[in-house]
């Protein structure tokens, strides 16, 4: 159901349970956070410990099948919950646990959508830095339809990259929207005719350059609403004695492709 594969610096994590458009069940949601772990390990982050030289620098997250990318997580489970109060918190603590550590990977991460991308599945993509979409790709959040809620983290994200007035149109009225709107109201940064191509062009981008400066620059990023951080200040002191700005300059100096280093 869940796969990843680590190759030249770029981790592509990949759904593949095309019999249910990807609907995530529970296991899903674990298998999900176990290949989000092995990612996180690779770099030697707080979630594991290096495990050989491969090392990613950006992240690349995938539909295995065109024409789909996740149709959230799998409705015969959520039915059950109706009677199985029990499960309810389990259920929503296993998407937890696989998008709040997905969210915090050190290292950029893309995620692909040319097709069905809705409920829990858009949850997945806001968990991504940037969301790249083909001409297949439709998004929509329609837990009003079915007389449920939206877990409040990922309302969050979603008010923090449309907007309140374009969240609530999503949540309010389960709007259906293509590409080419997603990209007006700033819910995918890209749109590509070959949004796996496209994505992977950036994703080989990003790991040339510097992973200590991308793991700065991404956790900035993530810090503006909470304001001011003096820690933020020194890493950019910090950053100038670092042996990458050493390789960067000595690398524009001979006009050649910069040779940097592991170290997150």
């Amino acid at each position: 159901m869940i796969a990843h594969d680590i190759s030249d610096g770029i981790a592509t994590i990949t759904l593949d349970s095309p019999s249910t458009r990807n609907a995530l069940p529970m296991a899903g949601w674990q298998a999900l956070a176990r290949a989000v772990a092995a990612v996180g390990a690779a770099v030697g982050t707080a979630v594991g410990t290096e495990v050989g030289a491969a090392r990613p620098r950006a992240v690349v997250l995938r539909a295995a099948s065109a024409g789909m990318f996740c149709s959230g997580s799998d409705l015969r489970e959520i039915a059950a919950l109706a009677d199985d109060a029990a499960r309810r918190a389990p259920f929503r603590q296993a998407m937890r646990d696989a998008l709040e550590p997905l969210a915090r990977l050190p290292m950029p991460v893309i995620a692909v959508i040319d097709g069905d991308c809705f409920g829990a599945g858009v949850a997945l993509a806001l968990a991504a830095d940037l969301r790249v979409a083909g001409p297949r790709a439709v998004f929509a959040i329609p837990p009003a339809k079915l007389g449920i809620t939206y877990p409040q983290e990922d309302i969050a994200r979603l008010v923090a990259l449309v907007g309140p007035g374009q969240a609530g149109r999503l949540l309010y009225a389960a709007a259906r929207i293509d590409a080419a709107q997603a990209a007006r109201i700033g819910l995918v940064e890209v749109v590509a005719q070959d949004a796996l191509a496209e994505a992977m062009e950036l994703a080989s981008t990003m790991a040339a350059l510097s992973p200590a400066s991308l793991a700065a620059l991404k956790h900035a990023v993530a810090r503006v609403p909470l304001g001011h951080d003096p820690g933020l200040d020194a890493a950019f002191d910090e950053a100038f004695a670092g042996a990458d700005f050493r390789e960067g300059l000595a690398a524009f100096g001979e006009r050649r492709p910069a040779r940097f280093g592991d170290a997150l």
